[in-house]
């Protein structure tokens, strides 16, 4: 394959990837707790980096792309709901909650209370209780407001314990992990740690909002920018595309001729 042509479609392919990654953010820009994506490419000669001990074939470019997938932590703006069952994170850190596939990480707090009087996420994911330095040792929260003369609402300090009526009912299970983060996007909202990181309690500097929520981190306005570029990256790589094609078919037809 020319070389040009190449390019040109790897071009084209990495366009694309952005689109899909811009267009998720745009779509979660409303999501409470969501972090933001980024795809990072850079540049490298095809076989010097890390060249594997069997040489690959011959590549028609030298020059090839690698991605990587960056999520952008950074915390989001806070927004009163007034709602006692939204929590907010102020700081570093985490709430654990139970999944299907294992305990997970969140900072989207707008938890509402199941049937049985579980607390859970907005997905129906029982969040923990703290009962040590791990993780797996949490407990689902269970808060009895039906059981409680005269009801209540249920009141969630800075360090995040929970009260009801003035009784203790659980401590938040708040975790972090060393930085940079090794952690992997679930679904969503929710992360679950990687090879190497390791959970621990996170620091007291972190502190609980009740009725409050973390915004998305997600900027709309830059997103749509960045939305624009990468069309207009794709619309050329497109073109570049077209014209090596079309000098291909001339060149056909000129030898023919010949």
């Amino acid at each position: 394959m020319n070389s040009g042509m190449y390019s040109a479609l790897s071009g084209n392919l990495a366009a694309m990837k952005r689109l899909d990654v811009i267009a998720s953010n745009l779509a979660n820009a409303a999501t409470n707790g969501f972090k933001q994506d980024r795809l990072a490419f850079e540049s490298v000669l095809a076989g010097n980096q890390n060249p594997p001990a069997v040489p690959p074939a011959k590549t028609a470019d030298p020059v090839l792309l690698q991605e990587r997938m960056l999520t952008d932590y950074s915390a989001g703006a806070l927004i009163q709901t007034g709602n006692p069952l939204d929590v907010a994170l102020q700081g570093d850190g985490f709430f654990a909650v139970r999944t299907p596939d294992g305990i997970a990480y969140t900072r989207q707090g707008n938890f509402r209370l199941a049937s049985d009087g579980t607390l859970v996420t907005a997905n129906g994911y029982p969040v923990l209780s703290k009962a040590g330095e791990r993780p797996e040792e949490g407990q689902p929260i269970v808060i009895d407001i039906a059981g409680q003369a005269g009801g209540g609402k249920p009141v969630v300090d800075s360090q995040g314990g929970i009260t009801l009526n003035g009784e203790p009912v659980a401590n938040l299970a708040l975790f972090d992990f060393p930085k940079p983060y090794q952690l992997t996007k679930a679904a969503g909202t929710l992360f679950v740690a990687g090879e190497g990181a390791t959970p621990q309690v996170a620091s007291p500097l972190t502190s609980v909002a009740q009725g409050s929520l973390e915004q998305s981190n997600v900027n709309s306005i830059a997103e749509m920018v960045q939305m624009v570029e990468a069309s207009r990256y794709f619309e050329t790589c497109q073109r570049v595309v077209r014209n090596f094609d079309d000098m291909a078919a001339k060149a056909v037809n000129d030898l023919a001729r010949v």
